[in-house]
């Protein structure tokens, strides 16, 4: 986790991506930011009141849309952000947060307690980043331990990313529709086939012949 580290592009809400670095999920522009952390003398928090949230396939990168000296934008790695959870409150707009590990050379005041991240989504997109960033976070684990990498994850590529499979869907024994039988191959025909058939042509024509007799009689 570091802050004031990203390098910012020219247009607001911009950046230059790392290396093999692809943006998968940006948040709408009224999200907010705060970042807590220590007790008493020692604590430190940044906020903004607006801004976006991006999920790339290395990072969490938090862009304020009005800059200060002291906050410009916030990035970590996407296995640096643990005990995630979102919350749906009764009033208010629904919120995401976690415990954020920072890194060396981060601008991070020392702290020795745990560092909060909180993010609200004024506008919306609480559930789509979490889940985002759940899946995202679990493959770069695998690909991490596949790798035998350091763990930060700052290098796996999204090639590298095992493929995310939707589980399957519950099987309710009450409602499942059977199976329909095999098709027949074309030109098969059953056995006793051609009797059957004969059998209701016979059945037709005699129908026919009541109906007509019945007809002249009724005339």
């Amino acid at each position: 986790m570091s802050l004031n580290w990203v390098m910012l592009g020219p247009q607001p809400h911009t950046f230059v991506p790392l290396a093999n670095e692809r943006t998968l999920y940006t948040s709408p522009g009224r999200t907010t930011f705060a970042l807590s952390g220590g007790v008493g003398n020692n604590s430190f928090k940044f906020a903004s009141p607006a801004g976006v949230v991006i999920i790339t396939n290395q990072r969490v990168l938090y862009l304020p849309t009005t800059r200060t000296p002291e906050f410009e934008s916030f990035s970590a790695p996407i296995l640096h952000l643990q005990d995630s959870r979102v919350s749906a409150p009764f009033f208010g707009a629904n919120y995401w947060t976690c415990n954020v590990q920072p890194v060396a050379s981060g601008n991070i005041p020392p702290c020795n307690t745990a560092i909060e991240l909180k993010l609200v989504f004024k506008d919306a997109g609480a559930f789509d980043f979490s889940t985002t960033f759940e899946r995202v976070k679990e493959r770069v684990a695998q690909a991490v331990e596949n790798s035998g990498s350091t763990g930060s994850g700052a290098e796996v590529h999204l090639e590298d990313l095992p493929a995310y499979e939707d589980p399957p869907p519950p099987i309710d024994g009450a409602t499942t529709a059977a199976a329909p039988p095999n098709e027949a191959p074309p030109g098969y025909e059953p056995p006793g086939y051609e009797e059957v058939q004969r059998e209701s042509v016979e059945r037709a024509a005699a129908a026919r012949e009541v109906d007509g007799e019945d007809f002249g009689r009724k005339a």
